[in-house]
């Protein structure tokens, strides 16, 4: 019995220092708690103190620091952004003339081919044996004119027997230059120089008249074409500059405008605008889009200041301007704007300094510093 006592005793101990261990390890989890929102709440104030030393830096001793651009002559332009497509000025679909078999494809598709270049042999063997033919009866015609010819200066025969020979030979040479004509029409050349794209028909194949039997493209003459708002229509001129920029391709250049149109489209009311573009290197391919920056307005020694520092109030827009130690409200006429710049049309004079950083920390009057 008092063994059991014993046992009791122990346990109960035990279970109160066990109690008094878990006690201590909240405290400490608790105690960690408070210290990391301690650690927020500096982390907060250092922050905010922080600003306000960077706030503070910027006022100096006399006034409100600010930097200022002095009014100078500029020159200014504005552009219109607008996409175009680009086409060949040689992009052509050849047919065939006649309905025969194709023989043989003389070029293979990827080929760069020459103007007059035979591309497809179609087969010419009837044609062949007529025109054959028709060669030596005009030479039999040819023999009997020219004998009949020389009768005829001796005074010997009718006139009729000389007219009759000499229409007979004419006739026959008209027929077989037309034959022949007919005959190149069974060799399909290209009409232009310029990459065979595609060939339509394949040996052994019938083609008829009408056919499409190949393409050939020159990628080197591109034009591009883009459709410009009406309104534009008395601005844009044959000549002018254009910036283009294939942003897939990395490739930026200028180009001046090659063709106006003088037709508005009445489904989007539109004019067309074509730019003649080099492409020596076949890199622009036809199809392809660009970006187009078309000057639309310029004007030289004007002035131009950043858009940032233009503010506006119910009465329009307006700069503040150095005037010694302070800052005065000056409203002004602004223009078209392009980019981070804008063009002021009338309110200023050259030789005023306008105030672009620190122009919100003041007002009309404020006292102001002009930091180099």
């Amino acid at each position: 019995m008092k063994t059991t006592h014993t046992l009791i005793l122990a346990s109960l101990i035990a279970f109160v220092g066990c109690g008094e261990k878990v006690s201590e390890l909240d405290q400490k989890k608790a105690s960690l708690k408070t210290l990391k929102e301690q650690l927020g709440e500096i982390k907060t104030q250092i922050l905010t103190l922080e600003k306000e030393i960077d706030l503070a830096d910027t006022l100096a001793e006399d006034g409100i620091a600010v930097n200022v651009q002095e009014v100078a002559e500029r020159s200014f332009a504005h552009y219109i952004n607008q996409p175009g497509i680009v086409t060949s000025r040689a992009n052509v679909v050849v047919s065939s003339e006649v309905g025969a078999t194709v023989v043989r494809r003389l070029v293979e598709e990827g080929s760069w081919v020459s103007k007059d270049q035979a591309i497809v042999q179609l087969d010419a063997n009837v044609m062949v044996n007529q025109v054959e033919d028709l060669r030596q009866s005009v030479e039999l015609a040819k023999t009997t004119f020219e004998r009949q010819d020389n009768l005829w200066k001796q005074g010997i025969g009718s006139e009729i027997q000389f007219l009759q020979a000499k229409n007979q030979y004419q006739s026959l040479s008209k027929k077989l230059a037309a034959l022949e004509a007919q005959l190149d029409k069974y060799e399909i050349v290209s009409p232009v120089s310029g990459r065979l794209d595609e060939i339509f028909i394949n040996e052994g194949e019938f083609t008829s008249p009408g056919k499409p039997a190949f393409r050939v493209v020159n990628s080197k003459r591109l034009q591009i074409e883009v459709d410009v708002a009406e309104r534009y229509s008395s601005i844009l001129k044959k000549g002018d500059l254009v910036k283009i920029s294939f942003n897939s391709l990395g490739i930026d250049l200028e180009a001046p405008v090659s063709f106006v149109g003088q037709v508005i489209n009445p489904e989007n009311r539109t004019f067309k605008l074509k730019i003649n573009l080099r492409n020596d290197s076949g890199d622009i391919k036809p199809n392809a889009v660009a970006s187009l920056q078309i000057k639309d307005f310029s004007a030289e020694n004007t002035v131009v200041l950043p858009s940032s520092c233009i503010k506006k109030d119910m009465r329009g827009s307006f700069v503040f301007l150095a005037e010694g130690k302070k800052a005065i409200k000056k409203y002004i006429e602004v223009g078209l704007s392009q980019g981070a710049e804008t063009h002021v049309t009338s309110g200023l004079e050259f030789g005023q300094k306008v105030i672009t950083v620190g122009f919100d920390e003041v007002s009309n009057g404020s006292i102001i510093e002009v930091k180099k």
